[in-house]
């Protein structure tokens, strides 16, 4: 074979070792983030809920005690009051929200923005 031959081999060889590496430290980095996930929520199964209150909660924004918010919260659409309270009562990221709504992460993103714009407005009238 000639020298070109084995270049374009090991060149080939070296992109496709780079590729798994990458792959690699994806998966890794995914176990470490679950197992993150793991320890949070066995530490919050520990964490006493009052039966009473979750009883009488219907919706997210009936635990809001400022009631211009609670209102403002209730005007916008449900995928947006859904991912408010995806990202901020429940703590999902993002990339998690937008498994759970089936869209992208830039689409969670820009879905947060307008519904904190619609919120803006309501707040300041």
């Amino acid at each position: 074979m000639a020298e070109k031959d084995w270049a374009a081999i090991l060149k080939a060889e070296d992109r496709i070792i780079a590729n798994s590496d990458r792959r690699f430290r994806y998966h890794c980095y995914s176990l470490e983030s679950m197992s993150e996930e793991l320890t949070y929520q066995e530490r919050s199964s520990y964490i006493q809920e009052d039966f009473t209150l979750q009883l009488f909660v219907e919706d997210f924004t009936d635990t809001i005690q400022n009631e211009k918010l609670a209102k403002g919260l209730r005007c916008l659409t449900y995928r947006q009051r859904y991912a408010i309270e995806l990202a901020f009562w429940k703590g999902y990221q993002y990339k998690e929200i937008a498994v759970i709504l089936g869209c992208s992460p830039a689409a969670v993103t820009l879905l947060l923005q307008r519904a904190f714009r619609r919120l803006l407005r309501f707040l300041s009238e």
